[in-house]
């Protein structure tokens, strides 16, 4: 069983963002309202998963302009770009977030909602971006400032159920403070630079659902490790360390750089 993260984000894109949980789409929308993109323009979504980012993008910038969304896990590509047939605008196609192919100044945005710290080199992703963008451009993306500390601890519970899970990873340092996001983007060639926190509000009605949403994103992981005899059990634990229902409070950086 492969961990890279572009198998697990594969496997969870039947369900991703479609559990019935407030999460990305907020997140996605909020985002967007930063960034802000005028009519007539062209975007880049990278990482653009299910469309949380994607779907408000191509509102705001309408049948005059173009967005664009890139993700490297197959089954997110096929499902996107099934929904965005009927959207004109709207092109979805396999693309590495790390260093997306398209030609110096293509685009006046570039958005990364909750995309950059899973790559590989995230500084060097910010460089690739700058000379993406057109003079006058802009990126915009999201990371975390901090999870709700009942996150954790239902991960901490389901990994005590897995098999072989992998270690919780690391992020890297320059998504640790405003500092040294701000720092990294400098040394990228971004001159006009702005980070503010936002609260996201997620609500499960159970440790079940909450359960099926862990499984429907990264957390997957760890559930995929799971036995199916052994998930009761860890609901169960979930449950009783949780109560019901549950909401988490999820602290998001939005960051625009031009």
């Amino acid at each position: 069983m492969s961990d890279s993260i572009v198998d697990v984000f594969d496997q969870a894109s039947g369900s991703y963002d479609s559990v019935g949980v407030d999460f990305f789409t907020p997140m996605g929308a909020a985002l967007v309202e930063a960034a802000a993109p005028a009519p007539g323009t062209a975007v880049l979504d990278v990482g653009c998963g299910r469309g949380a980012v994607l779907w408000p993008a191509a509102a705001a910038v309408g049948p005059t302009g173009t967005v664009t969304g890139i993700d490297l896990a197959p089954g997110m590509v096929s499902r996107t770009a099934e929904q965005a047939a009927a959207i004109p605008w709207v092109s979805v196609r396999l693309g590495d977030a790390q260093a997306p192919a398209f030609p110096a100044g293509s685009f006046d945005v570039i958005t990364a909602g909750l995309v950059l710290f899973f790559l590989p080199d995230p500084r060097a992703a910010l460089t690739a971006y700058r000379k993406l963008l057109r003079p006058t451009g802009r990126l915009a993306f999201t990371c975390f400032a901090a999870h709700d500390p009942r996150y954790p601890e239902t991960m901490k519970i389901l990994a005590r159920h897995a098999e072989g899970a992998p270690p919780p990873r690391r992020n890297d340092d320059l998504f640790g403070t405003v500092e040294s996001i701000t720092e990294a983007l400098g040394g990228a060639g971004f001159e006009t630079i702005s980070v503010r926190e936002v609260t996201v509000d997620s609500n499960f009605r159970d440790a079940g659902q909450l359960f099926d949403w862990v499984a429907s994103h990264a957390g997957r992981q760890v559930v995929r490790h799971i036995p199916d005899a052994a998930r009761p059990a860890a609901i169960a634990e979930v449950a009783a360390a949780m109560g019901a229902p549950i909401t988490f409070h999820t602290r998001l950086r939005i960051v625009l750089a031009a």
